[in-house]
């Protein structure tokens, strides 16, 4: 009797096991019914846009071994961006990767941007990219070397022969006339700079120093074209310049902020100090001390704001109105002693007292 009633235990637990069992997996397919329904239902329903706060995007290339330079321009630029409702994107930033400039032109082309700002070396590539870019509908405005052989809406940047100008301005102020014909001076330009950007700036030296003292000789002017893969290399480039066996130049033109810190940091290097006179390019805290200290004669200030915010503003005025000035000039102002302490005092106040 005891055997039966266990048997019939057993049988009802198995029983029970077993409707359990049966319940879970109609649950399972249920869940899973329903799962695959919802799925298929998403996938052939279109998907919401979400609406964005900006009406257009604008991607921001340049080129990254003068940064301190470009970042000045991107924060003026995203300024007036932000007035326009623009979404301006320092796409280099934004990937974080080692992307060469043809590969972010790519990259904005298929990204179907509305504007590229684009100041970068004047490859054949990024040539047939920006005229790629153009003929998709994309404005492009080029920033501070003109690559006038694309079909790009707007160059904004400096003059040349306006900046030979200013040069021969600080030259004369350096040089005693009568030895004018007597000094050597190298130019410092990258070697991405066209040869009709430099040779327009040698004239314009030629031109002013003609006019104004007609009866001297020219300066021997030469120049030097510095390797622009990375910082490294443009410190390397410069530090050749100042070693210990090779003849110290007269005076140094730099036409790139970056080149003007390699100078300065060469002549204290290799105690140069006094041998060689030195016009700089773009004001940042180390080269106005400089200045401050005599240890560069005076620099040549490029307007970033005004850089940064008439690039924005071109790109925005060929969209809407179907066309935009083909050049934008840009300020450039000559800081020396006098006009650097005076910016290192400004600095100090706004800073508390400490630059």
């Amino acid at each position: 009797m005891g055997e039966k009633r266990r048997n019939n235990k057993t049988a009802e637990k198995s029983y029970n096991y077993m409707v359990i069992g049966m319940a879970v997996i109609i649950v399972v397919m249920i869940i899973t019914e329903v799962t695959i329904g919802l799925f298929l239902r998403n996938m052939n329903e279109p998907e919401m846009e979400v609406e964005s706060p900006y009406k257009s995007h604008y991607m921001y290339i340049v080129d990254d071994k003068d940064n301190e330079f470009w970042d000045q321009v991107y924060k003026y630029a995203s300024e007036q961006a932000a007035v326009d409702g623009i979404f301006l994107e320092d796409i280099r930033k934004s990937l974080n990767l080692n992307y060469s400039n043809e590969d972010l032109l790519r990259i904005a082309i298929n990204s179907s941007v509305d504007g590229i700002m684009y100041a970068g070396a004047p490859t054949d590539e990024a040539v047939g990219l920006i005229d790629a870019a153009v003929q998709k509908g994309i404005a492009v405005s080029v920033l501070n070397n003109d690559i006038d052989m694309s079909q790009r809406q707007c160059f904004v940047g400096i003059s040349n022969y306006e900046l030979g100008q200013m040069y021969a301005s600080e030259i004369s102020k350096m040089v005693n006339k009568d030895e004018l014909g007597k000094t050597d001076i190298l130019i410092l330009a990258s070697s991405d700079m066209e040869e009709g950007a430099t040779a327009l700036i040698t004239l314009a030296i030629e031109d002013y120093i003609s006019e104004n003292f007609p009866d001297e000789s020219l300066p021997a002017t030469q120049i030097v074209r510095i390797d622009a893969d990375d910082t490294f290399s443009v410190e390397e480039d410069i530090r050749k310049l100042f070693g210990y066996d090779t003849d110290i130049p007269d005076i140094v033109l730099c036409l790139e902020g970056i080149y003007t810190q390699c100078v300065y940091q060469s002549i204290v290097d290799y105690n140069c100090v006094g041998e060689c006179q030195v016009v700089g390019c773009f004001a940042n805290e180390e080269i106005l001390e400089a200045i401050d200290k005599g240890i560069i004669y005076s620099t040549i200030s490029i307007d970033t704001e005004e850089m940064g915010k008439s690039a924005v503003k071109a790109i925005e005025e060929y969209n809407s109105m179907g066309y935009t000035n083909s050049f934008v000039p840009v300020d450039m102002e000559i800081i020396n002693k006098e006009k650097a302490k005076d910016l290192i005092g400004s600095q100090k106040a706004d800073d508390g007292g400490e630059l």
